[in-house]
């Protein structure tokens, strides 16, 4: 029997149920209901205290960058005000070659808006990259390069077809023959042929390729070449959350409680009520019954899961095949450790450039040859580990940045390498590598940073895609990104073309997630897509991208500029000459 009833019943509590609820409250003016599996709502927005007692780490989402929530900032103003702060290091994106001890520091945006201090340090090991390294900055920073980033990112894939998308693609294409670069040998080039076309400097081209895999897309795949543009713009974007990505969660759950907004967490949903035709509510595993009076909208549930709670027939032979054979085990199964210190590790690189210190996504690597990113994506789709001659793991210390992060005087760190997927070994298999693992790393770090060793470990904590898999929606495989973003799986490919913009085969249930566009991230763009569809189909008036003077892309491009300005006054960093 039914004891409550909502406009829109939302199932999942994760970020893109919350941001979706935000848009369908405010300017749909529907009484939302979300209905979360565990005990508290956020999903990928975790911050916890693992390592150790007062260390806090993020335990999915950790790196933002500033477009995410730029709808957000725009539509809802006190979102910052809330606690959704994000910040950047010094520096916010960087490598240590072991075999040289020199570095290379790519400098935030904050601190450096027209990378000319990146370019400085691009320029000992390569004065022509350096050069192109600001002509790419200066290209990557125009309004018509940012508004066919924006069109990507912030509209569903049925519109990228539109003639103003395409003219402002084209546009692109101008400005990068006034540069003389062409763009073609790209499009069909791998990550690691496209930086070594761009770049000459090994350490240049190991730095931006470094972060590809971070980005779930393995370096050798051919289709993601044509990336490299919007991969040179987003190093010196990188941000973290001030107080922990949790805050984010808590600013939206503030503004959705004060507007009606009802929450209930430990509630499994197992079905979809409908007739075929149209959703008229959910069922939870206790057996309530709650009703839909307008939509049932999917947030944070796998494909997969899409497909059991309402029915395989439903959706028909051609999409369940397609879902039943998407990959999992290419490129985002990661080894997620966090290190309670004593200390913050230092650097032996840091005679090159001190600033190295300070860096966010920093990179470590035997030495600036590619191949080894190549062979850690080899082994990765394989389901090994690489040896350690091939370790490429990024670590971040947020409490230099942030002290919030660990107690008083005392350090957080965290790193990220590939590693093998949740059904690749066997459970006491699984347990060995992760503690192999642990002593491997303090074992590799330490050459690099000769104060990590156990002796100024306090505390860690193992996190893998073994432990991963225990959340429902990327269980069974422990993929971080849901699925792989090979381009069959990618874009408006995701998950798969025909729920790609969100709709189902029931007229009003509608489908978001990590699994859609754009991936397994934090963004606000798998639902803010979302609701731009759900407000085409409704013909719902007055949105706000409709509102003079919100017109998209460009007020999308004005408030992420706003933005950066607003955390350069908030979080003020004094610069070394």
């Amino acid at each position: 029997m039914s004891t409550m009833n909502y406009d829109v019943v939302i199932c999942g509590g994760g970020n893109k149920a919350l941001m979706l609820a935000m848009y369908l409250t405010k300017f749909a003016g529907m009484k939302c209901g979300i209905f979360e599996r565990r005990h508290e709502i956020g999903g990928g927005l975790a911050t916890e205290e693992i390592a150790a007692p007062g260390f806090r780490s993020n335990t999915h989402a950790n790196l933002m960058l500033p477009w995410y929530w730029t709808p957000l900032y725009r539509d809802f103003p006190e979102f910052w005000d809330y606690g959704a702060m994000i910040d950047q290091y010094r520096c916010s994106d960087g490598a240590i070659f072991l075999d040289t001890q020199k570095c290379l520091a790519i400098y935030s945006q904050k601190v450096d808006p027209t990378q000319e201090r990146t370019a400085e340090q691009i320029a000992r090991f390569s004065k022509r990259d350096a050069d192109t390294w600001l002509k790419l900055w200066a290209i990557t920073n125009t309004t018509e390069f940012q508004r066919v980033q924006f069109d990507s990112l912030m509209s569903p894939p049925e519109w990228w077809q539109r003639p103003e998308f395409l003219e402002r693609q084209m546009a692109v294409f101008g400005l990068l023959q006034q540069a003389d670069i062409d763009p073609m040998p790209y499009l069909n080039a791998s990550p690691m042929e496209a930086v070594r076309m761009m770049f000459e400097s090994e350490e240049v081209q190991y730095t931006v390729l470094r972060f590809y895999p971070s980005g779930a897309m393995n370096v050798r795949d051919a289709s993601k070449g044509k990336s490299l543009l919007g991969m040179v713009s987003t190093l010196p974007k990188m941000a973290f959350v001030r107080g922990g990505t949790h805050a984010i969660a808590h600013a939206c759950h503030q503004w959705l409680v004060q507007h009606g907004c009802e929450f209930h967490v430990n509630k499994t949903v197992t079905k979809v009520l409908h007739d075929g035709k149209r959703a008229s509510g959910i069922e939870l595993d206790d057996g309530t019954q709650v009703d839909a009076g307008k939509l049932v909208v999917t947030a944070g549930l796998s494909v997969m899961q899409l497909l059991d709670v309402v029915g395989r027939d439903v959706f028909g032979p051609e999409i369940c095949t397609k879902v039943d054979n998407l990959s999992f085990d290419n490129i985002g199964n990661i080894m997620w450790y966090s290190f309670a210190l004593n200390a913050a590790p230092t650097y032996i690189a840091e005679a090159f450039n001190p600033d190295i210190h300070e860096t966010f996504w920093l990179g470590l690597t035997a030495s600036s040859d590619l191949e080894h990113l190549g062979r850690e994506c080899d082994e990765a789709t394989k389901g090994k580990i690489p040896t350690m001659d091939d370790f490429n793991p990024v670590v971040w210390c947020h409490s230099l940045v942030d002290p919030s992060y660990a107690p008083s005087g005392k350090h957080i760190a965290q790193h990220e390498m590939q590693g093998p997927g949740a059904l690749r070994l066997s459970e006491a298999d699984y347990l060995r590598l992760k503690d192999q693992h642990a002593k491997d790393m303090i074992t590799f770090w330490g050459k690099f940073a000769p104060n990590m060793t156990w002796d100024n470990v306090i505390g860690i904590d193992t996190n893998s895609p073994y432990d991963v898999r225990r959340m429902a929606n990327l269980a069974p495989h422990g993929n971080f990104a849901g699925i792989d973003k090979s381009e069959s799986q990618d874009g408006a490919n995701r998950p798969t073309p025909e729920l790609a913009n969100h709709r189902t085969p029931i007229r009003n249930l509608y489908c978001t997630g990590g699994y859609w566009h754009i991936g397994g991230e934090a963004s606000a763009a798998a639902a803010y897509n979302c609701y731009k569809i759900i407000a085409s189909d409704l013909k719902l008036e007055q949105q706000p991208w409709q509102v003079a003077g919100n017109e998209e892309p460009d007020s999308l491009i004005a408030q992420q500029r706003l933005l950066i300005e607003r955390v350069r006054k908030t979080f003020p960093v004094e610069l070394k000459k």
